[in-house]
């Protein structure tokens, strides 16, 4: 029998709304933050300081990172080309690519090293301490 209505039928229909109750919903209990003393303020602001000198650092040596790998790499594609050399210049030629793999490694280990120096042991735990010190006030002050 539900078939037998048609589309047409069901604009016909209107819902019985004389029953339906408004319904607020409850509130939930969670008081509204107290606003930030100034030593909290300035330990989040310590902190944002401290993330922006970490960003920027490390962009500086990412930088400086992937131009060193593009000037080796051309430095390469130059050394290429000396490939078709005589015979008599290919020990000089390895020499030549050795020491350029050798500077190159030492390179690499200069900046991943300072990177390590500034970023591991002086940024990350002076981030560390602020956060600890701006989460362990306010959680203090609620408490």
């Amino acid at each position: 029998m539900a078939d037998d209505i048609e589309l047409t039928d069901l604009k016909d229909i209107t819902p019985d709304l004389t029953d339906v109750k408004d319904i607020t919903p409850n509130e939930a209990p969670v008081a509204d933050p107290e606003p930030l003393t100034g030593k909290e303020k300035a330990g989040v602001s310590l902190t944002w300081g401290i993330i922006g000198i970490l960003v920027f650092f490390l962009t500086i040596i990412l930088a400086i990172f992937f131009w060193g790998e593009a000037k080796f790499l051309i430095g390469l594609d130059q050394l290429e080309q000396l490939k078709d050399a005589k015979p008599e210049k290919i020990k000089e030629l390895t020499k030549l690519i050795s020491a350029f793999e050798s500077k190159q490694a030492s390179f690499r280990a200069f900046w991943f090293d300072t990177l390590q120096l500034i970023l591991l042991n002086v940024l990350f735990p002076t981030l560390t301490a602020l956060l600890g010190y701006v989460f362990g006030t306010s959680k203090s002050n609620t408490s």
